[in-house]
């Protein structure tokens, strides 16, 4: 008779599949009630895709009306004539991992029978960030950008004092009717376009400094409407909606920058006691980085640690696409032997060559008409817990995985506006 040997039931993946629908329904959850940018995404699933690799995203065009008067001779018409437009998503993975001993504090969740805490809190919370940042890449691809108000070429130009004006907003919202855009929460024919902006802490107090009265709190206009996730007001008939995944740290023009002269690993570069409080890291940690040159640096300043293979060379800043760049706060520079140390541990792996950049801070603005990225689905979300397979059988990994594409779709949809930031 068959046994779990025979089966091999017994080396079977840690996680059933019943265990996996609920879990993958906890990670939805987590991404519903906490993502800020992935709800103004149009989702498309298309589960045969997963073979492929490549989704297709159809969209047929309105009639355009002919007012020209019928003739009762004309019992046959020509009819309105359809068409389309589309855009092909070629699918990517996306995913993460944890992983720790049976000896591992993290076990504490597991212990105490909280599996449903470790998905939500850990691994929820690393997929809500990675959806987040790969939705708003995704609108950061618009084709016509506006560089603080249209008065810089691109964003490296962008100075400290090209702060946002909130005449842009008025703007914005005036573009997006003239294109007759459907809006974001529109329900009804007679509710009209909500036009809502995506936009950072920083930038919502400089509306609101200028502003003045003319500003409204969300309770004073939401009633029994739907408010947004991190909705924060109202001015000049526009809803505005607050995250810090917009400000794009020191990717402006830059200030100063170094190169890394040797390659660092995770857990590098913190201080031992940071703020006279935290005692950071691990005993057993490297607390600097190598540099060639840290001359201009000083203590306090925010760099950006990213790969100079992806921004294009030494002298340009950090691009949102690089997903290795890591933002930290310096707290003591060797200046005999050109190191930094940060605020925290590095969390990936940087090599030899890669840039330390000190730059102008960007605040991107998103000015939503209506569903403008298109979030394409091949697998959904789902969380991913192999079985231990090390010699002592001691590691413990549980991570999410999706086969996925984020990609900008309708750009007439919305207006993306890029400023600096106010500093005090």
């Amino acid at each position: 008779m068959p046994n779990e040997y025979v089966t091999g039931a017994l080396f079977s993946p840690a996680m059933p599949a019943w265990q996996r629908e609920y879990y993958e329904a906890v990670l939805l959850e987590t991404l519903r009630t906490k993502s800020i940018l992935v709800p103004f995404t149009v989702m498309k699933e298309d589960f045969a895709a997963k073979s492929t690799g490549i989704m297709n995203y159809t969209e047929v065009y309105d009639t355009e009306p002919n007012t020209n008067a019928l003739s009762e001779q004309d019992i046959f018409l020509r009819g309105a004539h359809l068409d389309t437009r589309s855009v092909n998503l070629t699918m990517e993975i996306h995913g993460d991992t944890l992983k720790f001993s049976d000896y591992s504090d993290v076990l504490n969740y597991l212990n105490s029978g909280n599996l449903k805490g470790l998905v939500r809190n850990k691994i929820g919370q690393n997929m809500k960030d990675t959806l987040d940042i790969l939705a708003r890449n995704a609108f950061l691809s618009h084709p016509y950008p506006v560089y603080a108000g249209g008065t810089r070429a691109n964003r490296g130009a962008i100075q400290a004092t090209d702060l946002f004006d909130p005449d842009f907003g008025e703007l914005a919202r005036t573009h997006l009717e003239e294109a007759e855009v459907p809006g974001v929460a529109a329900v009804g024919d007679g509710d009209g376009a909500t036009i809502v902006c995506v936009t950072t802490p920083r930038v919502i107090h400089d509306i609101r400094t200028a502003a003045g009265n003319a500003w409204l709190d969300t309770q004073k206009y939401v009633g029994t409407n739907r408010k947004f996730t991190s909705e924060v007001g109202m001015w000049a008939g526009v809803r505005y909606i607050k995250t810090m995944r917009n400000v794009l740290r020191n990717h402006g023009a830059v200030v100063e920058q170094c190169v890394l002269s040797a390659d660092t690993v995770p857990g590098q570069g913190a201080a031992q006691t940071v703020d006279q409080v935290y005692s950071v890291g691990q005993a057993t940690s490297v607390r600097y980085v190598q540099c060639v040159d840290v001359t201009g640096f000083t203590v306090g300043m925010s760099v950006t640690i990213h790969s100079q293979a992806i921004n294009g060379g030494a002298g340009n800043p950090p691009l949102e696409s690089d997903g290795t760049q890591e933002t930290r706060r310096i707290v003591a520079i060797d200046a005999g032997n050109n190191r930094l140390t940060f605020d925290k541990p590095l969390m990936k792996p940087h090599v030899a060559g890669d840039l330390i950049t000190n730059g102008i801070n960007i605040h991107a603005s998103f000015y939503i008409g209506g569903p403008s990225v298109v979030y394409g689905v091949a697998e959904r979300p789902h969380p991913v817990s192999p079985p231990k397979y090390d010699d002592m059988m001691m590691i413990n990994r549980i991570g999410w995985r999706g086969f996925l594409k984020m990609q900008m779709f309708r750009p007439e949809f919305i207006e993306i506006h890029e400023t600096a930031g106010s500093t005090d």
